[in-house]
């Protein structure tokens, strides 16, 4: 357990402080947040591809396994933010483990993002969650690579960018005479549109104009080709340049505030356009002209510099970017203030606080309140005198645990008037050793791995870890940007804005430099999450989302009045897997199922009968999963075509390689076209045939979407599909086609009366009614739709039709009283890794190139803190990288990679 010291200077009465204590730690108790943090295998995946995870919740007060949630969300988006996979994941004592198969048309080839939260999270702010980006590689018909090359020049007097685009594949042949349409957006806005061809070195130069108002980070380069058959392929080019004038240089005192008079520490940040730091020197100057002192980043554009403002006085900073003077105002100074300076660096044993009033407030007087607290725990009380001038306090760092630290200085009227924010580092992360059970392995060898884990004092942690093997030739990997727990929880969550690479500044290397660097990182960042007014209100506002023990099924029985049902018998039924389970309402008709467990896949059927065993008049409301809409991702998606660099384009090789070799071995020829499997829909009343639909959901895609309408269906998961209204109006469109809906081979227009049009249909059928949803786009399936269900003078190429097979097939879907089919998101499969063993080494030639050796969720170091894990080696000479993540769940986080050499006798 955490020590908390509590301290009063001067001998006064500490009850002040007591009390503002108090009042703080009852909000914190009822307001802790929860972290959480995701190892995956590796980084990015292929095709087909599947990801494995371990998923660790921690309540954030303590780093302890969470107790109030046993349930995590788990979505998948694209590069439009679109949400195209929603998992759940049970949880015991803060853990919980499975794997999402990349296995269909929902992931394509591009960049995505993970995200993870618990229903609990959603109270506090958003920087809680996990994040992470990944890249699916290799689900282009053309497997093209793209190097980009943009410069910034001026063009009558407007900005200009020159662009050179080449392509290649990876074997490095260059991609000639290729006729491409040229998009270029910002945003939802187009910028240019034209044709261009590659020239005989496969190479486009063209260039264009910069509108002054478009940032760059918003442009992008669309390229489309059409290949064999009607089919195009686009490829997405984000234009990434940095206009010098467009650099953003913030200043950010100590304490929050200049104070004239008063010898400043001013921390400072520069960012690019991109929103990344770019390192600056300049100088500041006062009004008259006169250079006060000058400053210089010393990682990441950030940096601090100390200066005294004086009173009518307007600072200005001047940096020169490559010829261009450059200029950003100081923060207008104040008269008068209380300042705030915090010592972390000079002594390993204490931190100094001195909190200094300005001339007119210290003759003012009053009593102020420094208080101490890391993430959701009052650590440290104190009382401050004004009248006695500056106060400097030595607090011992026990008194806080290892992570980021908020001072705030605190009037009599409990509004703070100065903040510091500092990283305690006691070093007590768990220490991990992986320790091979030999020096070098061959191919199909046997590897033992020895895992031992330890405090900082040597004695010996029982903790749960997850532990991925990956070949380097593969999987890229570089150790400081690895997600990394211990880099997640103690530090990035508890700051607001983006930390380049937080992994950093727990490597190896020079500390010094690193203790240095995290202190500039502290003074630039923000507290998360945390407003005064509310930590003192006389009633706090109140938290909108339940913690979730549990997986359970809930809801009430009303009505036709929508007045509860007491009493009323609900049934839950489920065949896959099957439970049969009922229970009764309470008096407000609310009824809960718990205690079932989870599955991959499941629809509930719920069945309410009023008093009299009779579902008449009688209807079930569902307390379904509404899930979030989170901000979209500020980060810029790089799509994993563009700007391969050399260790990528060397892993793609060695895998195209490898499957070349497999391929001779086993007598199997790689083939240039790729056959692709037929979703089916039975009984369906398709024109086109079975699988020949453009774009199909079978009922697999249906129920992994969850409880939603069909037009939201349709919006979400339909490629192109838009709505469009127009004041009472409502049409649908796909690709600019408009949508003609068939349903069970019925036109939809034959279930359309007065005031129930397409819209209301689609709002009103729930996508469980669909067994499976066939879209037709291109001309040899249009036609025969248009035939069968338009006029003879129809023109076929301005329709897209959407054949909806229902399970009723008898088309229109009518929903049964007392009755409600839920399906909530798909519990993530829980499947065991696969890993071959090989009990007799094989003579012939291999074909095991797996870039994920191994990989295990669950390991349980004993109580005298080992484990032991084997798996076999591949077929290749490589080097593999064991990265392990963990914690006591207790407190105690640890990380650690090592590696494994592998030499074969080819």
């Amino acid at each position: 357990m955490l020590s908390i010291a509590f301290n009063a200077v001067h001998g006064q009465s500490t009850r002040s402080v007591q009390q503002q204590i108090n009042a703080i730690s009852a909000y914190n108790t009822a307001h802790t947040p929860e972290k959480i943090f995701i190892q995956t295998d590796k980084q990015n995946y292929n095709k087909e591809d599947t990801i494995w995870f371990k998923a660790y919740v921690f309540d954030a007060s303590s780093l302890s396994a969470s107790t109030k949630t046993g349930l995590i969300y788990m979505e998948i988006t694209d590069a439009t933010d679109r949400v195209i996979n929603r998992n759940m994941v049970s949880l015991t004592a803060g853990l919980g483990w499975g794997n999402i198969p990349l296995v269909d048309n929902r992931f394509p080839e591009g960049t995505y993002t993970l995200r993870a939260y618990t229903n609990w999270m959603r109270n506090f702010d958003e920087h809680y969650i996990f994040t992470r980006q990944f890249t699916i590689e290799g689900a282009l018909d053309e497997d093209w690579m793209i190097n980009s090359r943009f410069e910034l020049t001026e063009k009558e007097g407007q900005n200009n960018v020159k662009t050179g685009l080449a392509f290649f594949t990876n074997e490095g042949h260059r991609m000639f005479a290729e006729a491409l349409k040229t998009r270029i957006t910002a945003g939802r806005r187009n910028l240019y549109r034209t044709n261009l061809t590659t020239g005989v070195d496969g190479t486009l130069d063209f260039d264009f104009n910069l509108p002054d108002k478009v940032t760059t980070k918003d442009i992008n380069i669309s390229l489309t080709k059409k290949i064999k058959g009607e089919k195009e392929v686009t490829f997405n080019v984000p234009v990434i340049i940095n206009r010098d004038e467009k650099t953003d240089l913030q200043f950010m005192p100590e304490g929050g505030s200049l104070i004239n008079g008063m010898l400043n520490n001013v921390a400072f940040k520069a960012i690019n356009e991109e929103g990344k730091g770019v390192n600056v020197q300049g100088e500041i100057y006062n009004s008259k002209g006169q250079s006060i002192t000058t400053f210089s980043s010393k990682r990441l554009g950030m940096g601090a510099f100390k200066f005294r403002p004086e009173p009518d006085e307007i600072y200005t900073a001047r940096v020169n970017f490559h010829g261009k003077l450059l200029s950003f105002p100081l923060p207008q100074a104040k008269s008068s203030g209380v300042m705030l300076n915090v010592d972390n660096i000079t002594d390993k044993d204490s931190v100094f606080i001195t909190v200094t009033p300005s001339a007119n407030a210290r003759q003012l007087g009053g009593i102020y309140y420094l208080i101490g607290q890391s993430p959701a725990m009052v650590c440290y009380g104190a009382r401050v005198n004004l009248t006695k001038g500056a106060s400097t306090f030595s607090v011992n760092r026990e008194a806080f645990p290892t992570g980021v630290v908020r001072f705030t200085v605190l009037s009599a009227t409990s509004a703070p008037v100065a903040e510091r924010i500092i990283f305690i580092d006691h070093k007590d992360r768990i220490r991990i050793d992986v320790i091979p059970s030999k020096t070098t392995y061959g191919s199909r060898d046997s590897v033992s791995l020895a895992i031992i884990a330890s405090d900082k004092d040597g004695f010996p942690v029982q903790g749960s870890f997850s532990l991925a093997v990956t070949d380097n030739a593969q999987v890229k990997l570089d150790s400081t940007t690895l997600p990394n727990l211990p880099a997640k929880l103690l530090l990035a969550d508890d700051l607001k804005g983006e930390i380049e690479n937080p992994g950093w500044y727990f490597s190896k290397g020079d500390s010094a430099l690193k203790v240095q660097a995290l202190d500039v990182l502290l003074l630039t960042q923000g507290w998360v999450n945390y407003k005064w007014t509310d930590v003192f209100a006389a009633k706090p506002k109140p938290l909108l989302f339940k913690a979730e023990p549990e997986f359970a099924v809930k809801g009430r029985v009303l009505n036709a009045f929508n007045k509860p049902v007491e009493k009323s018998n609900i049934i839950l039924l489920s065949l896959k897997p099957v439970i049969v389970a009922d229970t009764m309402t309470n008096a407000a008709g609310e009824f809960s199922f718990t205690g079932i467990s989870p599955p991959d896949t499941v629809a509930f059927n719920l069945q309410a009968r009023n008093k009299r065993g009779r579902s008449f008049n009688v209807g079930i409301e569902l307390d379904d999963f509404t899930p979030p809409v989170w901000s979209a991702s500020q980060q810029r998606l790089i799509p994993p075509y563009v700007n391969i660099d050399t260790s990528r384009l060397n892993a793609m090789r060695t895998k195209a390689l490898y499957n070349q070799e497999e391929a001779k071995i086993t007598g199997r020829q790689l083939q240039e076209v790729q056959i692709k499997a037929k979703k089916i829909i039975k009984e369906s009343k398709s024109l086109v045939g079975p699988g020949e639909a453009d774009f199909t959901l079978n009922s697999d895609d249906i129920k992994s979407k969850g409880k939603m309408t069909m037009e939201d269906l349709f919006k979400k998961n339909i490629p192109g599909f838009v709505v469009r209204e127009n004041g009472m109006y409502t049409s649908y469109i796909i690709d600019n086609k408009a949508v003609v809906l068939i349903i069970d081979g019925i036109k939809s227009s034959v279930f359309m009366g007065p005031g129930f049009g397409l819209k209301q249909m689609l709002q009103y059928m729930d996508a469980d009614d669909a067994k499976g949803i066939e879209v037709m786009t291109t001309g040899n399936n249009q036609i025969p739709y248009t035939q069968q269900h338009l006029s003879p003078l129809a023109k076929f190429w301005e329709y897209a039709f959407i054949e909806l097979t229902t399970y009723s097939g008898n088309g229109f879907t009518q929903k049964v009283p007392g009755t409600y089919i839920y399906r909530p998101p798909a519990f993530a499969s829980k499947k065991e890794f696969y890993s071959p063993r090989y009990a007799v080494k094989r003579t012939e030639p291999g074909v095991d190139t797996r870039p994920t050796l191994f990989w295990v969720p669950n390991i349980t170091t004993d109580e005298i803190g080992r484990a032991t894990v084997s798996f076999y080696t591949a077929d290749k000479t490589a080097t593999y990288t064991v990265n392990i993540q963990g914690a006591d769940m207790d407190g105690l986080v640890g990380a650690a990679q090592s590696k494994i050499k592998v030499v074969t006798s080819k």
